[in-house]
């Protein structure tokens, strides 16, 4: 599956029950953050056409365009997803170890 990306399009946070290949098609450098457990998070920028970002199983992500437009392949989409509620993102845990959300 292809999505287009731009100022006005991304992929909000979500998961998927599958493990999950995203590359850049075409257009301009995709910014994908992954959080495997919702506190934690790390981003990873596509400039070529030629890298894959492998996304696994049940870890949060999200894509971003860096331009104007930015269209990416999606390989594993038959996968279940589950969409992040809108305001919702990565949150460092508290000082004290507890898990705040």
């Amino acid at each position: 599956m292809k999505r287009t990306l731009d100022h006005d399009n991304l992929m909000g946070w979500r998961r998927i029950d599958q493990d999950l290949a995203l590359s850049l098609e075409e257009g301009d450098p995709v910014v994908i953050t992954i959080s495997s457990n919702g506190h934690d998070a790390s981003a990873k920028i596509l400039t070529s056409f030629s890298e894959t970002v492998t996304i696994p199983k049940n870890f949060w992500f999200t894509a971003e365009s860096l331009g104007r437009r930015s269209v990416v392949l999606l390989l594993g989409e038959d996968a279940e997803e589950e969409l992040a509620e809108q305001e919702w993102y990565p949150k460092p845990r508290s000082p004290n170890g507890s898990k705040k959300n």
